[in-house]
Parts: structure tokens; sequence; C-alpha cells
């Protein structure tokens, strides 16, 4: 064979050889990057098996994918400056109760007049901006002015996520809203730093929460399909399957993905002021005649 053909031969092989290694490269990152809870006929098992098989690789390959993509699939309108844009898009209203175990983790005045729920997954990299900026002005301009009751809807998209919402639940209610900002602020260390448990453990100590108390946490099963129920019930009721999502008044408007801050002011205030009772004219008194 003449040395022609043999650099032929040898260079198809090599591309064979290429392409084998980029399609099983190409199968396994797809399995995980795939949405968890993109197929909502998926059953509450299935979504917790999904969950918990991914706990180790997870902690490997980086932050969760998926957030931020279903805005332009939804037609979610573009920020501008203008007051009476409308934010998010309309949903179908549902008030879904969450399961007994599960409870709600919520923060501001529950008669407040608007009710923002947010569906975050704690290795999601844009939650975890949206909560170490944005999330700070809402508190103090929105929730701790009695504006807006905001709620804690966790939405895993993997392992080291799905127990973190787990140890969170089970910290005393008071506790909850500073151990979900240190897990944001510490996103990188305790979800990505290769063994995330470990690490979560070290983050629930600092809570408060024994060792044997942790252990009991993570094994709790019946705490893993609660999860696996709020996550199936909010793709059915909002089609969220992206993180973050920001579901308010029970689906009357949907955010899907990060705002900035100056939207959600104006969502508030648009929501508010359609809540006003219109003007009416006083009725003219009786003319008395003497």
């Amino acid at each position: 064979m003449s040395s022609d053909k043999k650099s032929s031969a040898s260079l198809i092989i090599l591309l064979l050889v290429f392409a084998l290694i980029a399609g099983v490269s190409w199968f396994f990152f797809s399995k995980q990057k795939g949405d968890v809870t993109g197929d909502v006929a998926k059953t509450k098992q299935e979504i917790i098996d999904q969950l918990s098989n991914a706990t180790e690789q997870d902690s490997h390959t980086g932050h969760d994918h998926g957030h931020g993509d279903h805005n332009d699939a939804h037609g979610t309108t573009a920020t501008s400056s203008a007051n009476n844009e409308q934010v998010g898009i309309k949903g179908t209203v549902h008030k879904l109760n969450p399961p007994a175990i599960y409870g709600r983790r919520a923060v501001g005045n529950p008669n407040a007049p608007v009710q923002i729920q947010e569906f975050f997954s704690l290795t999601c990299n844009h939650c975890a901006d949206f909560h170490k900026g944005t999330y700070q002005d809402i508190k103090k301009n929105l929730i701790d002015t009695g504006k807006v009751y905001f709620i804690y809807e966790e939405f895993p998209l993997n392992g080291p996520a799905l127990y973190g919402s787990m140890i969170a639940r089970c910290l005393p209610e008071e506790r909850y809203a500073g151990f979900i900002d240190i897990l944001f602020r510490t996103q990188d260390q305790w979800a990505f730093g290769g063994d995330f448990k470990s690490a979560l453990l070290q983050n629930a100590k600092l809570a408060g929460m024994s060792e044997a108390e942790f252990d009991t946490c993570f094994n709790n099963k019946d705490l893993q399909k609660a999860v696996a129920v709020n996550i199936k019930d909010a793709s059915e009721a909002w089609k969220v399957n992206s993180t973050p999502s920001f579901v308010v008044n029970n689906g009357e408007r949907i955010i899907y993905g990060s705002k900035p801050y100056e939207s959600f002011e104006r969502l508030v205030q648009q929501l508010m002021d359609a809540e006003k009772p219109s003007a009416t004219t006083e009725p003219a008194t009786d003319t008395v005649y003497e």
C-alpha cells in the first residue's frame, strides 16, 4: 500500500474514532443536561429516581442547565422603562396546596396584595445571581413594605439541589431563609467542590442541625416524594420547567427566567393598581326647596 493510501486510511480511522468518542460524550452529557421536569407526564417516583441517581455525577459537572430558556418559548415581553408594559405572561390561575410534610416557607405579610412564588434550584447559577442581587431589592422595597408575600418553592434540577432543598426544609422555619441565602452565596464551594454531601453537612451544622438529624433528613423518602409532588404540580399548573421561574398571584402572571428589579417593581404596581376600586361619581344630594 502506498504511503498516500496509508495516510488516507489512518485519517479515516482517526475520524471514526473521534466520531465515536463525540457520540458517546454527547449521549452522557445530554443525559445529565436534560431537565428533569421537562416531561410533565413523568410519575413522581420517576422524578425522584432521576434526581437521586444524579447525586455524585452532578456534583462534578457544573451548574444546572435549563435556566431561563423558557422565556422566548412563552413570549415573555422584553423589559423597558415603560410603566404600562406587561411584565411576564398571563397564566392559568391555580391555587396549589403544598404537601403536609413540605409545609410553606415564605417571608413577608401573608395578606400582602401581591404573592410571588419563586421556583428555584439551589445549583442554578442564575438563581444564585438573583438572590444575591435582585432579591435583596425586592426584600427591602416590596416585601418589607408589605406589598409582596414571597414564597420559596424549591425546584431541584439535580441531586445536590434536591438534598440541599430537603435539608433546608428540615431546619426550623425561622432558619430557612438564612440557610438558603448561605447556600446560594457559597454555591461553588458546597455544590461543585467534589463532595457536596460533606459540604452540605458542614453548612447544616452551622445552622444548628446535628449530624444525626442531617442523616435522618437526607434519607427521608417521604420528603423526597413531597419535592417530586411540588415539581410535578407546578409543571402541570404553570408550565414551570426551568429555573428561576416566578408565579405571581397563583398564575395571574408568570415570569420565566430572571428579570431586573425594575420589572418586579413595575409588575407589583400594576397588580396593585388593578385591585384598586374604580373611582365613582358621588351621588347628587337632593335639592331642598323652602
